[in-house]
């Protein structure tokens, strides 16, 4: 490969990286042009056009990943997910199935088999929520992360995302809800706790914001973020009124 070939590469993934996903589908498609025929960077447009909603292109892209490598689990996930999008059921079952068998060889546990794919679903899922919420596109971040949920239930990551998600959007109740969902199955988890605090300061419930800082404070004495929650909140109190 050309050193032009590897530069392009190169800042078109640190693109990728930071976001900024028009100048990485840019790079990375006139790298493409230019003969850099690889799976993963298929699969990294293919993604690219997804989170863009055009999805007949992010599936090609999936598409020309997987004629270079037929077993890239996670392109043929996100084929899965591109397809059941338009509809095309059938052909998503079947990369579903095709994506199935390139990580579960018949010798291995179902229950384990099981529970390694639906992570790795939930995973896809949770990343084009990311770039969702990159751009500021929190519905589609929100679908996201419903839909990584619903894959995988018990991973309590997602459903925080989640409640930031709908935090951001303004559905604080929403996001609320989810927090609480959290705590009900894990009371310890100072994620869980931070993000209340936050949403209840938002919704003016200063007592309850206090509450759940000071108990995610008591779990992790040394986190820097929620001193400076608590003490924000001091400060809030004890100002004195300003003149009419």
């Amino acid at each position: 490969m050309s050193s032009d070939l590897s530069t392009l590469i190169a800042m078109g993934k640190r693109a990728f990286d930071e976001k900024d996903f028009p100048r990485a589908a840019e790079l990375l498609v006139e790298a493409v042009e230019g003969g850099a025929a690889y799976a993963d960077i298929f699969y990294t447009l293919g993604l690219i056009f997804h989170h863009q909603g055009d999805f007949e292109r992010a599936i090609g892209y999936f598409e020309k990943s997987l004629e270079i490598n037929p077993g890239y689990t996670e392109a043929l996930l996100s084929l899965s997910i591109a397809l059941n999008e338009l509809g095309r059921y059938e052909e998503a079952k079947d990369a579903y199935r095709r994506a199935n068998e390139s990580i579960a060889p018949p010798s291995r546990e179902t229950v384990a088999q099981g529970s390694l794919f639906r992570g790795k679903i939930a995973n896809l899922h949770a990343e084009l929520a990311e770039l969702y919420l990159a751009l500021d596109q929190h519905p589609d971040a929100i679908r996201e992360y419903r839909q990584a949920l619903t894959v995988a239930p018990g991973f309590p990551d997602l459903r925080i995302r989640l409640a930031v998600a709908l935090r951001e959007s303004g559905r604080l109740e929403d996001a609320l809800v989810e927090t609480g969902q959290v705590l009900a199955e894990h009371p310890d988890n100072v994620p869980a706790l931070t993000q209340q605090g936050v949403i209840n300061l938002l919704l003016g419930r200063k007592n309850e914001a206090r509450r759940d800082w000071e108990t995610a404070l008591f779990r992790d004495p040394l986190n820097k973020l929620i001193q400076l929650y608590l003490n924000t909140l001091d400060r809030d109190h004890t100002q004195p009124e300003q003149p009419g």
